[in-house]
């Protein structure tokens, strides 16, 4: 599952002030770690409610304050854009995959990470976390836990006709060679 349909699921429960993203374990072109704090945007059009429907879903995650063992890593980003049919703000949490999460470095280099995202709201907050493995760029074969906290979607605005169009909020990241 992509990362636009992971975070519509995510969203569609009701989530998205970010919060706690704890990284990728890694070691690839001489970098072994990296901890970057960040935000996270999403948004929905149309918005979602409490029907169902096609939604796009577009994300940009920005790693920012990065602390790496290679000097020139300060900074990433990630972007996605999916198409999400059946979204809604009744979506359960769960569990998703995404294959191909991608975070593109300030210094020209990148991390292609292979997640698995459990989905879980408790006391008002989604928490979305994401663990796998580096499968190529920076990090290669290294480990990643990625951990996003979102506001549960307010029911009153799922119930307009415009639905909830946004969400956003802060990220932590941790990567750490295996």
């Amino acid at each position: 599952m992509s990362t636009g349909v992971r975070r519509i699921a995510v969203a569609a429960v009701g989530v998205v002030v970010a919060a706690n993203v704890f990284g990728v374990s890694g070691v690839a072109q001489a970098v072994s770690s990296t901890t970057c704090l960040g935000s996270s945007s999403i948004s929905y059009s149309p918005g979602l409610t409490f029907t169902p429907r096609t939604v796009q879903y577009n994300e940009s995650d920005t790693f920012s304050n990065c602390v790496s063992s290679d000097p020139t890593l300060t900074a990433g980003g990630s972007a996605s854009v999916i198409t999400f049919p059946d979204a809604s703000c009744l979506a359960p949490p769960g569990v998703f995959e995404d294959p191909a999460y991608t975070i593109d470095w300030n210094n020209g280099q990148h991390s292609v990470i292979d997640l698995t995202f459990t989905d879980v709201v408790v006391g008002g907050t989604e928490q979305v976390t994401g663990t796998g493995s580096v499968i190529s760029g920076a990090f290669q074969g290294g480990n990643a836990t990625i951990v996003w906290l979102y506001p549960v979607l307010n029911p009153l605005q799922c119930l307009t006709s415009q639905g909830v169009t946004s969400q956003s909020g802060p990220l932590t990241a941790q990567i750490t060679a295996p």
